[in-house]
């Protein structure tokens, strides 16, 4: 908290509309890659530091989440608090695999609305310039 943290926290308090969670992992308080914890996505940096803005993963189809499916990431990271998916490696299976959890009800839509919403105030901010 003390050093890896200082960037995002600046970067809130300078007004980001956008965060970008990284793959890695911080086994103090996961131990599941960052954009598939809600310990990190919802609880630390929504809201403990206050971030409302867009939080968009990493490439999904980089080598560091090869152990998971394009479905499979999508789903995790929408659980986690993600608003945006960077490059599934599958975007068709990513969509599937979302479409199926909301159907199955392991996903809501009400978490998928959050995820709309925001991405709207964003757009909007930059609509008007």
């Amino acid at each position: 908290r003390a050093g890896e943290l200082l960037p995002f926290i600046a970067g809130i308090e300078a007004g980001a509309d956008l965060v970008m969670i990284g793959h890695l992992t911080v086994p103090a308080l996961d131990d599941r890659p960052a954009p598939f914890s809600s310990a990190i996505v919802t609880e630390l940096l929504r809201q403990e530091l206050g971030f409302d803005g867009v939080v968009v993963t990493d490439a999904l189809e980089m080598g560091a989440l090869g152990d998971y499916t394009s479905g499979e990431s999508a789903v995790l990271a929408v659980q986690a608090g993600v608003d945006l998916l960077l490059c599934p490696g599958d975007p068709a299976e990513a969509l599937r695999a979302l479409s199926e959890a909301v159907k199955e009800g392991e996903l809501s839509r009400e978490r998928i609305d959050e995820s709309v919403l925001r991405i709207l105030r964003m757009k909007l901010r930059f609509s008007e310039g």
